[in-house]
């Protein structure tokens, strides 16, 4: 009994050292965010909403008055007339509410494609890293509890991604 346990010992110790997992972290999220192209896309985007946004600030106050005005006329109007209004601002209102979320869904679809290629690029670039560096497991920076700093990759990453200039197909709102 008493043999058994060093040689035990020995081989579980020995087994873990020569098995042992090369294991690299990487954070995704900032790798898209910080991507270049990305930024750039975020800035056209930006620039296209500004007289937009000023259109959806127009006709909120104007559907504001209105309401205002729903509410004085309360007094003059009789019941038929006030629930006219109220109808038709209702009508006005998700009229607004739909053109905001086609104007939100609209830059969404756009972003999230380019996010989408950025991705693949990056599952592209870690598969080759993982190849050239011997790496056994890449994990997401989400992945995972602790670790220390030495492990991760994203800096290195980010460095091959922005070698790469990806087609920003902007298309502006109309």
């Amino acid at each position: 009994m008493r043999i058994y346990l060093p040689i035990f010992i020995f081989l579980f110790f020995h087994s873990h050292a020569v098995n042992a997992t090369d294991i690299k972290v990487v954070d995704i999220d900032l790798l898209i965010n910080k991507n270049e192209d990305f930024i750039n896309l975020i800035k056209f985007i930006e620039n296209d909403q500004i007289e937009h946004k000023k259109k959806f600030e127009k006709t909120e106050i104007k559907l504001q008055e209105d309401l205002k005005n729903i509410d004085n006329s309360r007094l003059i109007l009789d019941q038929n007339e006030i629930e006219n209004q109220i109808q038709n601002y209702n009508n006005d209102l998700n009229s607004f509410n739909d053109l905001i979320q086609k104007f939100n869904n609209h830059y969404e679809k756009q972003l999230n494609f380019l996010k989408n290629k950025i991705l693949q690029t990056i599952v592209e670039i870690l598969k080759n890293y993982a190849t050239e560096n011997k790496i056994d497991l890449i994990l997401d920076t989400k992945s995972y509890i602790i670790a220390t700093n030495s492990i991760n990759i994203t800096d290195d990453i980010l460095i091959e991604l922005n070698k790469i200039k990806f087609d920003i197909e902007f298309e502006k709102y109309k």
